[in-house]
């Protein structure tokens, strides 16, 4: 597969997840709050069953996000080393396979 394609793939993933990840936030944060006696309470789920949600999506975001890091990595390289000196763009392009 084209890195092109596993690259949009991984952030589309992280996309997906960050709003599930967002989503089970605002639930425990304001539908099932800690301490209102809700413990036992359920929206659709125990809220012990949100938390290991929240856990586990949290845990996958952290590693779709390292993965990305390193499909990326020569793109940050190079744009970090061009802030503190003159680097050829065409040559940072040409490394991270893309055409002028």
């Amino acid at each position: 597969m084209d890195k092109n394609k596993i690259k949009l793939w991984v952030d589309i993933l992280m996309f997906l997840d960050f709003l599930v990840l967002a989503t089970s936030g605002f639930v425990l944060k304001f539908i099932l709050p800690r301490g209102s006696g809700k413990l036992g309470a359920d929206f659709l789920f125990l809220r012990e069953d949100w938390l290991a949600f929240h856990d586990w999506t949290s845990a996958i975001l952290v590693v779709l996000l390292l993965v990305h890091l390193i499909l990326n990595w020569a793109w940050i390289k190079c744009t970090i080393l061009g802030l503190f000196k003159k680097t050829n763009k065409d040559e940072c392009n040409i490394k991270n396979g893309r055409k002028k």
